[in-house]
């Protein structure tokens, strides 16, 4: 910044702000899908996705190979994450020999190594490979909701679910060690089943283990399952604030009628449209709650709706926008409000120094940025709260009237225990 300003100005230091502010929007994310075929590759681009294998956009999955060539998928809630669904290593098509060039290997920041049913010379040489050139990746084993039930049928007596879990988990480990790669994260996935397993323990990881720039690029891009992710997601938002108020006060802004603060509000605006959805606060994602946990879409949009003053069952519009912003300021102790920006851009002070044109701006900004994005994670955190109790209602009212069933007849029991399995 501080260049910036020497080389052209408040004009120069906008620009950069400009461009840091959306550098999480600009940078791809390149994630590689890799194994053998068959082991379901393309199937689990389409979970993360949400999507089904005749869903519109949905990668072509099929009993035969249907991968030819690389394809990338962009994400649903961020275009700029790339899911690239590979073809399988081995084949006719793709011999082991020229496979890293045929994918264009160097393209890609990070890989999920996928398997099913045990580990194949193929990929102990894509796990040598990724050792030689220093890639990183995860070790991702598929179809675990299939070695479950053929484990149930050919063991009905004995069968143990954590025994079975830990008993693959022990297996992939040993083959990783005798690798020399026994630091590799190992996780167990049902592409079938999302929410079971370790599919969102490894949405987790993935984030974790990215660079920090990349890393709030794919929190962004991952949808809001979860307390933990709101957090994350928060935080990733929370680091953009001061760019943001950096960038009003180098444009200048102006006062909120019947407020004593100096806001630009066509960027506290903006970066509240995007807090909005990224906190899965929109139409779109509570229906998407609703579809996913069998919870009343009603109730879940009355929260939003109370909360924040608004309705919350159509489009996001920026009127709505406004009148949030508008109510969350004015019930942060307006009087007070003029003071808190002062001592927030006072804070700041020693970082941006003297090239802020206008620092009642920058603190006016930072702070209903800061009010807005600290209110919209209360209520997302609310509406999250709401599906965990109900969603989880439900299952144990499934349970109790699958027991009543049960009992009734041996029938009844052995089709509870084939849908507990599947």
């Amino acid at each position: 910044m501080r260049a910036a300003y020497s080389a052209g100005g408040l004009e120069e230091c906008r620009h950069l702000l400009v461009r840091n502010a959306n550098d999480m929007k600009s940078k791809p994310l390149n994630v590689a899908v890799v194994g053998s075929t068959g082991v379901g590759k393309s199937t689990f681009v389409n979970a993360v996705r949400r999507l089904t294998g005749d869903g519109k956009g949905a990668a072509e999955v099929g009993l035969i190979p249907t991968t030819m060539e690389p394809c990338s998928y962009p994400h649903p809630d961020n275009p700029m994450m790339l899911l690239w669904d590979l073809p399988g290593v081995g084949t006719n098509q793709f011999p082991k020999a020229t496979y890293l060039a045929d994918i264009g290997v160097d393209h890609f920041d990070f890989f999920l190594l996928m398997t099913a049913n045990g580990f194949t010379e193929n990929d102990t040489w894509l796990v040598n490979e990724f050792r030689r050139r220093k890639n990183k990746y995860f070790f991702v084993r598929t179809k675990i909701g299939v070695d479950l039930a053929t484990d149930k049928k050919a063991h009905p007596r004995t069968h143990s679910e954590e025994d079975v879990i830990n008993r693959i988990r022990d297996s992939i480990a040993e083959h990783l060690k005798e690798n020399e790669c026994d630091e590799i994260s190992i996780f167990l996935i049902d592409n079938h089943d999302p929410e079971k397993f370790e599919f969102q323990k490894l949405n987790m990881r993935l984030i974790e283990d990215f660079p920090d720039l990349k890393e709030s690029a794919l929190v962004l891009s991952l949808q809001t399952s979860s307390q933990q992710m709101i957090e994350l997601k928060s935080s990733a938002l929370r680091s953009r604030i001061w760019k943001m108020s950096a960038l009003s006060a180098a444009v200048g802004a102006v006062p909120v009628p019947g407020l004593s603060i100096v806001v630009d509000m066509p960027i506290v605006i903006g970066e509240a449209t995007s807090y909005f959805k990224q906190l899965g606060l929109d139409n779109k994602s509570l229906q998407r709650y609703a579809e996913l946990h069998s919870v009343d879409y009603d109730r879940l949009a009355s929260i939003v709706g109370n909360a924040l003053g608004i309705s919350a069952s159509g489009a996001v519009t920026t009127e709505a926008v406004k009148t949030a912003v508008l109510l969350i300021l004015r019930a942060a102790a307006a009087p007070t409000l003029a003071s808190r920006a002062a001592a927030e851009g006072t804070k700041f002070l020693p970082i941006i120094g003297s090239f802020i044109a206008a620092p009642a701006s920058f603190g006016g900004t930072y702070l209903a940025l800061k009010l807005v994005l600290d209110k919209f994670e209360d209520v997302a955190v609310d509406v999250m709260k709401f599906v965990a109790k109900n969603a989880k209602n439900v299952v144990q009212e499934s349970g109790s009237r699958s027991h009543e069933e049960a009992t009734g007849c041996e029938g009844a029991q052995s089709a509870v225990g084939g849908d507990a399995c599947s």
